[in-house]
């Protein structure tokens, strides 16, 4: 994978990603009191295709040490939440922590940190994946471009999905792997216009995290997919 973004134009986008996921940039108030463990899975957006980060997370005993790769999805890990809410991520090394994550009761399982490259370091958007939510055969879509893209899988109901903002696309009902074409269509000066037509493979055993952006070269629109093997 090739470097595509500039510098300015990946921090806007990864940027607005996160403040629409109310993903935490820093935080100087007091957390109060939760659970002292949380369970968390980690992957990577990054078109600049850098070598993996690694972390530690936690402190302590309990503190668990962890890569963050960029084509599929570890874990599930736990780590010891500080102040029974914040998840604090440590370099090899580091005397403070690097990225402080505030996580809220709900977030205690089921967690997919998404971790997005922003000057030298990490943001991370948090996202709620239970089974309930992203299923087998199903596709969570993030729409990184600046504007509005539609999938239509099949012969079924259209997905409008806006800038920044995420929603699943439900794979066809059944246990049978099968393969449908699905229409991308993208939004332009209110008109629009057909952007893909592909054949996605819909396979009951597996749930994909999918990241739609641009290519700032040609503005063709172009996929960063991970996948992860239902339990």
């Amino acid at each position: 994978m090739t470097r595509l973004f500039p510098v300015r134009a990946l921090n806007f986008l990864l940027m607005s990603l996160l403040l629409a996921s109310g993903a935490p940039v820093a935080w100087s108030q007091d957390p109060g009191d939760g659970a002292s463990k949380v369970e968390f899975r980690v992957t990577r957006f990054d078109p600049g295709d850098a070598p993996p980060p690694e972390f530690r997370a936690g402190t302590g005993s309990g503190a668990v040490e962890f890569e963050v790769p960029l084509t599929h999805i570890a874990g599930p890990f736990e780590a010891p939440l500080r102040d029974g809410g914040v998840l604090d991520l440590w370099r090899a090394g580091a005397e403070t922590p690097e990225i402080s994550i505030r996580i809220e009761p709900q977030q205690l399982e089921h967690l997919l940190l998404v971790f997005l490259p922003r000057d030298g370091s990490f943001q991370v958007m948090k996202v709620q994946t239970p089974p309930s939510r992203l299923g087998g055969g199903d596709r969570l879509i993030v729409n990184a471009t600046p504007g509005d893209l539609s999938f239509r899988l099949g012969d079924m109901e259209p997905l409008l999905v806006r800038p920044t903002e995420s929603r699943v696309l439900k794979g066809p009902p059944g246990n049978e792997i099968v393969s449908l074409p699905v229409l991308i269509h993208r939004r332009e000066n209110d008109r629009w216009e057909l952007a893909s037509t592909e054949q996605w493979p819909c396979d009951p055993r597996f749930r994909r995290i999918l990241f739609a952006y641009l290519c700032p070269r040609h503005q063709q629109l172009m996929f960063h997919a991970v996948s992860e093997r239902m339990e």
